[in-house]
């Protein structure tokens, strides 16, 4: 794969290059969770609760973590832009050490502490014993994950998405067919129920991650790892990618924490009403394939153009992105207000649990525009390494307004799970007129990293 061509002319093709790998990568990495709850949804509302909640923590932790990737693509990206490709390839080594590390010392952790973390979660003894089972085991292989994600961080800096959105393929696949076989005792291979769930996930982490260490050690793709770099910590590229980083570590910790707390406030309604999150936050994350891949095109394209000096173009990637964003996110907006039903009949639960997830997912229309907005724009400042402004936004948005916003709508009011939804998305719009003043203010271009 040739780099990309850094011109207004080749813009529109950059965009498509770069965000429609990107965007299949997101919808099968989201699949990876779409997935589990389907097939275990033949095994009732209890287990779809169960899965659900772990795949939730599972996935907050993973976006947590993975949050130091965001220094190794910013830089990737500004010196594959400048023609540095020795720089950028000891970035992504650097950055790939880093994350094994973290990956070794907090597994453990997680591991032992997982039922107590759903026991916090207030949920009902059998979904906090399913939930914890399924947790245990998927959250044992976090530094595999966090190998796939780190590589496919260097690999988007260079101007790559297609490879990312192959090796998801391929763990998709792997994670269809060994649920398939694990969950439900097909073959020779014994029933497991939500267990053998976790397993088809773990086999498909470490199928992703072997093969992304080919891919990047082989030396034919637009970075490559080489053990050298890799010899030891290197002070000076870890002190620059955690200057980026942990600002975007915070920012999803922040998050994610606020998310863990919207949780919590959903289990205060009842099995019924988590199920129906569940089922409706994997339909919204659907939705969320075009601003993800818009998001990451915008970061990788004005990384580059700063490094190569070419700040106006930088500035028209962002815009020409959140257009973008917008026309394909209001779209999703629209198909959530006419099929709601149809879309959460998919995941075949109990007529209850169909009604609420539908409003759900009704609601969830009123804040496409906004995540668009917002990812486009936030994406953009973290590709010119100011992940300082969106961390910003994250907790005024999440300790002011997120989480105060489902408490009071949903519990106080007696709203229920509808005034939950409607809380975050009001927030959403909060979040997406700050993030565009901050880049109409321009901070993000004066940045040296």
């Amino acid at each position: 794969m040739l780099p990309l061509e850094l011109t207004e002319e080749r813009l529109n093709r950059n965009i498509a290059r770069l965000a429609i790998p990107a965007a299949a990568e997101n919808v099968l990495h989201m699949m990876v969770f779409i997935v589990d709850i389907i097939m275990v949804g033949r095994l009732g509302t209890k287990a779809i609760a169960a899965v659900g909640l772990a795949g939730a923590l599972n996935f907050v932790l993973t976006i947590v973590f993975s949050s130091l990737s965001a220094g190794t693509l910013s830089l990737v990206a500004r010196h594959s832009g400048a023609m540095e490709k020795a720089q950028a390839e000891r970035v992504a080594a650097q950055s790939l050490l880093l994350s094994i590390a973290v990956g070794v010392a907090i597994a453990p952790i997680l591991f032992f502490y997982s039922d107590g973390i759903f026991f916090l979660m207030g949920a009902e003894p059998e979904v906090t014993r399913l939930s914890t089972l399924y947790f245990a085991t998927v959250i044992s292989f976090l530094p595999c994950r966090l190998i796939i994600l780190t590589c496919s961080a260097s690999l988007r800096g260079a101007g790559d998405t297609r490879t990312p959105m192959l090796i998801t393929l391929v763990m998709n696949v792997t994670n269809a067919l060994f649920n398939w076989l694990l969950i439900f005792g097909i073959w020779i291979f014994p029933r497991m129920e939500v267990a053998g769930a976790a397993w088809g996930t773990v086999i498909a982490y470490l199928v992703g991650s072997t093969i992304s260490l080919a891919v990047l050690l082989r030396g034919k793709a637009l970075v490559t790892l080489h053990l050298r770099d890799m010899m030891g910590f290197d002070g000076r590229v870890i002190k620059r990618i955690l200057w980026i980083s942990l600002p975007a570590t915070l920012d999803a910790f922040l998050t994610q924490l606020g998310y863990l707390v919207f949780i919590k406030i959903v289990t205060m309604l009842g099995t019924v009403s988590l199920a129906a999150h569940q089922i409706a936050v994997r339909i919204e994350s659907i939705s969320f394939m075009p601003g993800y891949a818009l998001g990451v095109s915008t970061a990788t394209l004005v990384g580059q153009s700063l490094g190569a000096k070419k700040e106006d173009l930088a500035r028209l990637s962002m815009k020409r992105n959140c257009f973008f964003a917008l026309l394909l996110m209001c779209t999703f907006g629209v198909i959530f207000l006419l099929f709601p039903r149809q879309l959460a009949k998919v995941f075949g639960p109990e007529e209850d649990v169909l009604r609420l997830s539908s409003l759900c997912v009704m609601i969830s229309a009123i804040e496409q525009p906004a995540l668009a907005i917002y990812m486009v724009y936030a994406g953009g400042l973290r590709g010119a390494g100011d992940t300082m402004s969106p961390m910003l936004i994250t907790i005024v948005g999440t300790l002011f307004f997120h989480v105060p916003m489902a408490y009071i709508l949903g519990i106080v009011m007696g709203w229920g799970l509808a005034g939950i939804w409607f809380g975050a998305a009001l927030d959403w719009i909060g979040r997406s007129i700050a993030v565009y003043i901050l880049f109409r203010r321009g901070r993000w271009r004066k940045l040296k990293v």
